[in-house]
């Protein structure tokens, strides 16, 4: 089916229109259009179309692949919306071929391999343009635009106009049409609702699979991104902590782009002393006892460890492997599935080595317009404690906090620092960590999460994954501070975020970590008795098993005796013919067979037959009257063949 004039190029301008790619959506949209006055035409094979599809493949996993060492995670939806960029060759092709169509064979690889052995699958072929149509639509869709579903709406209604039954007026389609729409877009708002909730758990099980730890070595960041950045309720650690406090799992010297790196960091193992459960960072006698307790869900047993900024010593914690580098990161290996430990912390940062050059370097792409923004703020002419009270100052007054971002016309920081002046936290750590650079203050970028939101029900501190938070850690009067300039208010928008089923969410998630901590752990301080309460559904359960599990033994074992086939005696006729060198073809049905070699109507073959058939397919099978006539008549039969030959 082919599409009105037009319809296909205004789909591809939407969709560049919609992603912010017009600039390339355009050209494309003009190369397909033109093919209505273009009139000579590509000769293909459908060879031809092998190849073209076969090469969009392998761009697919190319661009795949680095987007996602580009952008991690992100990189899926990135490639979502790039789908049209990647598929127009095949669509060019067909477009200006002769056929107008491509094989599905052609599509589809293990049809091709069945057609290589010499097996005829399908000839059937089809036109791109409509799918083309919607996966243009689709691809749209990952920006959430503002005029989304009002385009999407039109263009398929345009779509839709020329193929509409004939037998109904225009009145009655276009007030189906206005219905259908009203639904559509109620319906789509708790499909996107779902969607989020679903792309959430996604994207966990893909990082808890393919990325189960921090990188220690390069962060990712979402800066630059925009739309409404997703955030999951997923509870990640638990904290017993007297206050509120941040948690950092490592930290970053070097941006690029919008993703920072760590230069040289040297991992070193840690020995264990005393009975195997102390880990101490520095040899130094630290006489400050401030302390932290912690529970980290663990991937395979492997994972950074998110500990207090000056964190000397952790005890109560038995792992075979732990490591640090000189960033502040914490690495175990060959842990258990929940790692329960205590972090001792106080002023000092032994786990952060001395400042470089490298915590003063200014990226090339932002070094102008921040070195301005420092002379605006005369941060040079201050004092390091100054500094830090006008960047604060800055901050606090001109800027906000947002997960709603907009695409940048400049550098996505740059933008952010001079027009939008609103973002997340990782705009402000990068902003601070290089804005005191230009005042000549080491600084590095940390990541970790923020322990803020107390439960009532487990009365300790939860941190869920929307409290992965950034912030920036400088080096004043001989060590390393936290320097956090991102407005307080952010935890209180994340909140207001929250899914209306957190709460119950929140009871399972306890329960799960309830049986975790009696898995992972020797302790008997008889506060297990809640597990008591699973042996009433656990029973139940039991009892519906064994109760279903009869149930199909009965019905497998009547089955058995009413059905079957496999004993018929009709196989002797088959094999008599065979011997008599009645040779069946291959994918040659029986009753094809035995009415092209001329038999079936002879001797009740016919009649034989049909009980046979009867008693390999009907669940009924037959009843012994219909078994006893099936045996006497092949009998019947063999003994005449035997007779005549």
């Amino acid at each position: 089916m082919i599409p009105p004039p037009f319809l296909l190029g205004c789909t591809i301008i939407f969709w560049g229109w919609q992603i912010h790619l017009l600039i390339i959506a355009v050209p494309m949209a003009i190369i397909l259009e033109a093919a209505q006055w273009v009139n000579w035409r590509w000769n293909l094979a459908d060879k031809d179309f092998n190849r073209v599809t076969d090469w969009s493949s392998v761009a697919l996993v190319i661009v795949a692949i680095y987007l996602f060492d580009q952008e991690s995670l992100r990189g899926l939806m990135t490639l979502l919306s790039w789908l049209p960029m990647i598929f127009f060759l095949l669509l060019t092709i067909q477009v200006y071929s002769i056929q107008n169509s491509v094989k599905l064979t052609s599509l589809l690889y293990s049809l091709r391999r069945q057609e290589v052995k010499g097996t005829t699958i399908t000839d059937t072929r089809i036109n791109l343009n409509y799918p083309y149509i919607m996966l243009c639509l689709l691809s749209a869709s990952v920006g959430l635009g503002a005029w989304f579903f009002a385009g999407a709406i039109l263009l398929l209604a345009w779509g839709l106009w020329v193929i509409r039954p004939k037998r109904y007026t225009n009145l009655h389609w276009v007030l189906l049409l206005l219905i259908a729409s009203i639904l559509a877009y109620n319906t789509q708002i708790g499909l996107r609702n779902l969607h989020t909730e679903i792309e959430i758990l996604m994207l966990d099980w893909l990082e808890a699979f393919f990325l189960n730890n921090t990188d220690p070595y390069r962060q990712n960041t979402a800066i630059g991104d925009i739309g409404r950045l997703k955030q999951s309720d997923k509870i990640v650690l638990r904290v017993d902590t007297p206050v509120p406090l941040n948690l950092r799992e490592s930290s970053y010297n070097l941006y690029f782009g919008t993703t920072w790196h760590a230069k040289l960091p040297v991992f070193k193992h840690v020995t264990s002393i005393e009975d195997g459960t102390v880990w101490k960072f520095t040899t130094a006698n630290i006489k400050t006892n401030n302390k932290v307790n912690i529970s980290s869900y663990l991937y395979q047993g492997k994972g950074m460890l998110p500990i207090p900024h000056g964190s000397y010593q952790i005890s109560n914690f038995v792992v075979p492997i732990l490591k640090t580098n000189n960033f502040g990161a914490v690495k175990i290996e060959k842990g258990p599935g929940l790692a329960i430990y205590t972090a001792h912390y106080g002023q000092n940062t032994p786990l952060d080595s001395l400042p470089t050059d490298s915590d003063l370097q200014l990226p090339t792409t932002e070094k102008e317009y921040l070195l301005e923004l420092s002379k605006q703020l005369d941060l040079s002419n201050q004092k390091p404690l100054q500094v830090l009270a006008t960047l604060a100052q800055f901050f606090e007054q001109n800027f906000s906090y947002t997960l709603n971002l907009t695409s940048a016309t400049t550098t996505p920081l740059q933008y952010f620092l001079q027009k939008s002046k609103a973002g997340h936290c990782e705009y402000f750590a990068t902003a601070t960590a290089l804005l005191l650079r230009t005042a000549g203050i080491p600084s590095r970028y940390a990541n970790g999460y923020a322990v803020t939101e107390y439960s009532d029900l487990e009365d300790i501190y939860i941190v869920r994954k929307r409290h992965a938070h950034a912030w920036a850690i400088a080096y004043i009067n001989g060590r390393w501070h936290e320097i956090d300039n991102t407005p307080a208010i952010w935890t209180d928008i994340e909140e207001d975020m929250a899914a209306w089923w957190e709460p119950i969410y929140d009871i399972f998630s306890w329960l799960r970590y309830e049986f975790s901590y009696w898995r992972w752990t020797d302790e008997d301080d008889g506060n297990n008795e809640w597990l008591l309460w699973l042996i009433l559904p656990l029973g139940l359960i039991l009892i519906w098993r064994f109760y279903f599990r009869e149930r199909v033994a009965r019905t497998s074992k009547q089955t058995s005796i009413v059905t079957g086939g496999n004993d018929s005696e009709f196989y002797q006729i088959i094999q008599s013919l065979n011997n008599a060198s009645y040779v069946r073809q291959s994918g040659e049905n029986l009753t094809d067979w035995l009415q092209r070699i001329d038999i079936i109507q002879t001797n009740d073959m016919q009649t034989m037959l049909n009980l046979h058939q009867q008693y390999r397919f009907d669940p009924n099978g037959l009843n012994t009257e219909e078994r006893s006539q099936l045996r006497k008549k092949v009998k019947i039969w063999l003994q005449i063949i035997d007779i005549t030959q």
